[in-house]
């Protein structure tokens, strides 16, 4: 029978206590934007768009970057959701909060 072998000092986890394996200074920074770009939102007129039997009650144009495809938002009675993404998407929020603050014109 052979005695059982003790790992190698290189595959054992560090021997302090409370450490991490991992140096808080190899995480770099949060980065900001010098020059942060504000997401167009454009709120359209669903029946013109659509057609007037349409049951969307809101329909948004929202463009995260200015050179970004846009993202179509439907307010319908499956609620909100966006035409690529679904209901989970960023443009969802920012269509929401446009409609809600009631800045746009019919």
């Amino acid at each position: 029978m052979t005695p059982a072998r003790k790992p190698d000092k290189a595959a054992r986890p560090s021997a302090r206590r409370g450490t991490s394996p991992f140096d808080a200074s190899a995480i770099a920074p949060v980065q900001f934007d010098l020059f942060p770009v504000k997401p167009v939102v454009d709120v359209l007129d669903a029946r013109a768009v659509v057609g007037p039997r349409t049951g969307v009650e809101d329909l948004v144009r929202v463009r995260l970057r200015p050179n970004d495809a846009p993202h179509l938002v439907f307010h319908d009675r499956h609620g909100w959701y966006c035409e690529s993404h679904g209901p989970s998407c960023h443009a969802v929020t920012l269509a929401r909060e446009e409609v809600k603050g009631g800045t746009h014109v019919d």
